[in-house]
């Protein structure tokens, strides 16, 4: 095997080795979240239903983020699955092509981001509300 091969076989497991790697990472952040505002709240000496109402809004964009973040590992394989299938079964293979399993994949990790970042922006608000109201 040539070394022009071999370097072609490495690049392609270690781009599919960062991406496994920032799926991860999307992951953590937003399941991260999650996990950081609903220990918040459990440590507020005096919650009550108005305060845990605002936290209704920050939650829903993490866990949405989260649930992109996990559909992505399905895209993904289903993005690897479709490049195996055009180059072995060339003439009989009828799925979809690669490029567009490829294309949700991204989607869902820029979703996936927005969502984090949209959640960031209202915990922020909704945190400092819950703050002043059980103060």
């Amino acid at each position: 095997m040539s070394f022009h091969d071999e370097h072609k076989i490495e690049t392609y497991k270690s781009l599919i080795s960062i991406s496994t790697e920032g799926f991860k990472a999307l992951q953590y952040l937003n399941g991260g979240a999650v996990f950081a505002v609903l220990t918040y709240l459990g440590s507020l000496k005096s919650p009550n239903v108005e305060a845990l109402s605002y936290a209704k809004c920050p939650l829903t964009f993490f866990i949405l983020g989260l649930v992109c973040a996990t559909c992505v590992y399905l895209t993904s394989y289903a993005t690897q699955f479709a490049l195996y299938n055009e180059n072995v079964n060339q003439s009989s293979y009828v799925g979809a092509k690669h490029q567009v399993w490829l294309g949700i994949s991204y989607a869902l990790c820029i979703f996936s981001l927005i969502l984090f970042s949209l959640g960031t922006m209202t915990a922020l608000e909704a945190l400092t509300r819950i703050t002043s109201i059980t103060c």
